[in-house]
Formats: C-alpha cells, structure tokens, sequence
C-alpha cells in the first residue's frame, strides 16, 4: 500500500526491510519479500510518473570521452529506468566471471553457478520470452548467441496491484534518501527528504541501496561524507571501476552463404566471440549484431564491392545468375569495457534541489576497449573470408590506427555498472559477496553499481538474479 510522506516517522521499529529506489532491483527485493510475509519499505525518490523535479537530480557533469547527458541516461520515478528499458535481456557469459588474460580486473568472487538458480525467477518477473541455447559456428571462432527480445516488462505496471494492496508491502514516493546513520557496525536510521523540505527519519532491521549505478556510489559517497567515514572506512574505491557497454554501427557486410550465420531465416543474427578467441586475441568481450539488409541495399553493397574486387564481383554476379541469394548486412556492436580504477563517479561542488552535491561521471575507453572492438570485427571477416561466404567492410574509424571512437551516434548502451564493486576484501571493493557494505552488518546495496565486470550483454536480467539471491540471504536472516 501506499503510504503518505509525512507518516514515515510513524513506522516506528516496524520496518523489517527499507529498500530505497524502485527499479529493477528494488522493485524484485520488495516484491518478493514481502510476498514472503515480511514487511517492507520501499522509498522511491520520484513521483509515480515522470517529472521535472525529480529528474533533475539526474543533472550532472561528464569529463573525458563524449557521453550521454546523465539527465537522460536513466528515469527517476517509480520503476526507474525499467519505464525506458528496450526488452533485451541475456545473462553473462560464464567466463564473464573470470579474470581475462587481457584484464585480470574482470574476475568476479562469484561465479555464474552462484546466479544461475535463480534465472527462471528472474525470467518470470521480467516476462522474458524463451532463450535459446547459444550455438558455435563450425569452423569459426564465434558462437551465435541468443536474447529474449519480447515486449519489456514495465515493473510498476506489472506489480501495480502488489504495491497499492499488499499488507506487507508498504511504498513512499518523493522520499529521497539525504543521510545513514550508522553505530556500533550497524545503520541506525536512515533520514528522507521531499521536494518541500520535509524530513522524515527511518529504523529497520536491514536496508537495501538500489538506486542505479551512478546514483547507489552518488549517495553513498554523500552519506560517508556525512558519517566521517565511518559508513565505508576503506573508501577509496568508492565509486571507482564504473562502466558502460559501448555501442557503435562499426561496418557493413555482404554474406554469401547466409545459412552459414543464419541470416537467411531472420533478419537480426547475435554472434560473440569464443573464450578462446578473447584469450587468444587478448580481447574482451563483445557483441555483434548482424542486421539484414533489404535487397535494394544489399544490391548497392555488391556493386560497391565489385568496383573494388572485380574478380570477386563477376563471381557474385555468376552466382546471383544461378539463383543464389545474397544478403548484405549492417554490423553494430556493444562491447565489454576493462574495469579500470580510473573511471569513476564521484561529487560535483554543485548541489541538487535537496541539497545533495550532483554526479560527475569520469569516463573514458582504454586502449583495450578499443582494441576489443577491433578485434571483434577483424576476427568476423577473417572467418568470412577464410571460408569464402563472405566479406566485411569495417567503419572508417575501424580501418585506421589508432581507432579513434565516435562521438556521435548511439555512443552507449544506457548500462551504468560499477562503482560499488563486489569484492572479497574491503580493500578491494564496497560490497562482499552478499551485496553487503563490508563495515556494516544490515547495509546491502542492489543493482548493477555491484558488478566487477561488465561482459557484453545488457545488464537487467543479471540485476534481477543478484537481487533475488540477495532475497534469498535476508530471508535467512530474517528468519
């Protein structure tokens, strides 16, 4: 049920969970643990739909490579950026939680078979349509890989009739998170502001940050500021390791033998390359996303083609005489960036309508990054042209050194992930592997700012599993 602002105070020691943001992660911890008959706070900072007021929270700074306005990289109401997600949802790969040879950094202390039990909860809640097997290609260094590509789930819709009749489940709106007390290892209360400057405090037995991954290193580094420290003693990586998924069109291609990839039965074919190839090629990892050409362009592609190879282009024009079908496709990719300590979110010297210092966001691709993305495209059009079924084209500011990344375009996927790194050690990272704050032993923190490193694939499915094998630790706790 909804409940009213100014009655926070009220709650009293009544709170067995206070969940603080509404998104993917939030939304599944609260739902499901108060299915589970506990009681349940969730403080979402926005108003139910979109507004002015609260989006300008979102309002910051970038320094370094071109980047989205952080104002309209993520929504700030209830649902979060749930309210704009696009519906494509994979897991990481299992080598994901590895250290790769190109940047040991990439290693998580968990490993898939630590989330893997929990996709099919996490495929329910997000309404995910099958997700097929991935497939290695004979003969290539590729695999074709697989997303649910359904309708994307809308969390406030879905559990609109859980928050507004549950029992258990109690939710306030405009309730923005401004400070953690802690005492004796323990966060005592945590203090809420609205938009009239109203402040309510809060006592629960756990509290959970899910506020997304530049908000949850945002306010945490504002409420150790406010603590001295005491929060998070060992801050130093607090807000540090922070990625995205680079998005870029990087080239074009003509398929001889479409049935090869599989293009000849769809219009979108998804391929990554094989742990092997990122060991052997000292990449990362990425993927790519062939998009079939309608036949007017795929016609251009070839003529193209043939002015530059003109043997090869009389082949074509033999093989089209036969009947033979061939497809030109527009090659995008989004690719795993290296986790490095230098990039980061950390608090600008202007402060928001409630008083809290704004985010300024430090990114920029490595030398890696951009040797991942070469990589990738260069390993696409050695296995076409080693087996003669096809050519690739690379985007001029592929085909150059050094590779010089776009800064226009679709720049990124939207996926803010780090900041909070889960580590085995305090001097490592924030959080353990229970999500929690190492110095703190009712504090966790939900959502992908949790993440050690980023794979290629978009990052919802991966927040819900996380946040239900954290469901799974404080109902034991609770219990």
């Amino acid at each position: 049920m909804y409940v009213p602002f100014e009655t926070l105070s009220e709650l009293g020691d009544t709170v067995d969970v206070c969940v603080i943001g509404s998104g993917a992660a939030g939304v599944s911890i609260a739902v499901t643990l108060s299915h589970l008959g506990h009681r349940v706070l969730m403080c979402e900072g926005g108003d139910e739909i979109f507004s002015e007021r609260s989006q300008d929270s979102y309002r910051g700074e970038v320094e370094g490579d071109t980047y989205i306005p952080l104002e309209v990289s993520r929504l700030r109401h209830l649902g979060g950026s749930t309210n704009h997600w696009g519906g494509v949802c994979r897991s990481l790969d299992t080598y994901d939680f590895t250290a790769k040879s190109a940047a040991p950094e990439t290693a998580w202390p968990i490993n898939n078979d630590d989330l893997s039990p929990y996709f099919t909860a996490a495929a329910e809640l997000l309404d995910l349509d099958p997700i097929a097997a991935d497939e290695p290609i004979e003969g290539a260094e590729f695999q074709r890989i697989h997303y649910s590509l359904g309708t994307p789930v809308r969390v406030q819709h879905k559990y609109a009739d859980a928050i507004s009749e549950s029992e258990h489940l109690l939710c306030c709106l405009t309730a923005n998170l401004l400070g953690l007390e802690t005492e004796n290892g323990h966060v005592t209360r945590a203090t809420f502001g609205n938009y009239t400057g109203e402040q309510h405090q809060v006592r629960a037995r756990y509290f959970v940050l899910a506020c997304g991954g530049i908000e949850n290193s945002r306010l945490l580094l504002w409420c150790n500021q406010q603590a001295n420290g005491q929060l998070i003693p060992h801050a130093d990586k607090l807000g540090r390791y922070w990625m995205e998924h680079p998005h870029a069109t990087v080239g074009q291609a003509l398929i001889f033998e479409p049935e090869a990839l599989g293009l000849d039965e769809t219009y979108n074919v998804f391929l990554s390359p094989s742990e092997q190839a990122l060991e052997r090629r000292k990449m990362l990892n990425c993927g790519l996303r062939l998009h079939r050409m309608n036949a007017e362009a795929s016609q251009a592609l070839i003529e193209e083609l043939s002015t530059q190879a003109p043997t090869l282009g009389e082949q074509i024009r033999a093989w089209q005489a036969d009947g033979r079908v061939i497809h030109g496709a527009m090659l995008r990719a989004a690719w795993e960036q290296e986790p490095r300590f230098e990039n980061r979110v950390e608090l600008s010297e202007e402060l928001d309508s409630l008083g809290i210092p704004r985010s300024r966001l430090v990114w920029t691709q490595s030398a890696l990054d951009r040797h991942t993305i070469r990589e990738s495209l260069m390993l696409l059009g050695e296995y076409l042209l080693e087996e003669n079924i096809g050519r690739v084209q690379l985007a001029d500011w592929l085909a150059a050194l050094p590779v010089t990344i776009p800064t226009d375009g679709e720049l990124a996927g939207r996926h803010h992930m780090g900041g909070t790194r889960m580590s085995h050690r305090p001097e490592e990272g924030i959080v353990n592997t229970d999500c929690r704050l190492f110095a703190q032993a009712n504090m966790y923190v939900a959502g992908s700012s949790v993440f050690a490193s980023a794979g290629h694939a978009n990052p919802t499915l991966t927040i819900v599993q996380l946040a239900l094998r954290l469901c799974d630790h404080l109902e034991q706790r609770l219990a």
